[in-house]
């Protein structure tokens, strides 16, 4: 049966949000509240990541690249690919992970 998946904004006044919106063993929808000026660091992550801008303007930051994206953009990164965001107004990044990494909480590593 199909899993409906709402939109819902949450965002925090000291950091950014990240929740866990739907998925399963195979992948996971993460999706990212970034205030203006919020940033998520570059990290990396042992999966394929394809991130989609649903609201706002960001910089997407990947080692030195740096990459301007609004909503309607979307980004693949492949496995160990460094990848991060800094919010140029009010952002939400809509993130599906694939293979989702090993169960439980999702595990990135710094770039």
């Amino acid at each position: 049966m199909a899993e409906f998946i709402t939109y819902e904004e949450s965002f925090g006044e000291d950091r950014p949000i990240s929740k866990v919106v739907g998925g399963d063993a195979n992948m996971r929808v993460i999706r990212f509240y970034l205030l203006s000026g919020q940033e998520i660091k570059p990290h990396r992550s042992p999966s394929t990541v394809l991130m989609t801008v649903l609201r706002g303007r960001l910089v997407f930051m990947g080692g030195e690249e740096r990459r301007e994206l609004k909503a309607g953009d979307a980004l693949l990164c492949a496995p160990q690919e460094a990848h991060g965001f800094r919010a140029l107004e009010d952002s939400v990044v809509e993130a599906v992970v694939a293979p989702s990494p090993g169960g439980g909480k999702l595990r990135v590593s710094p770039a």
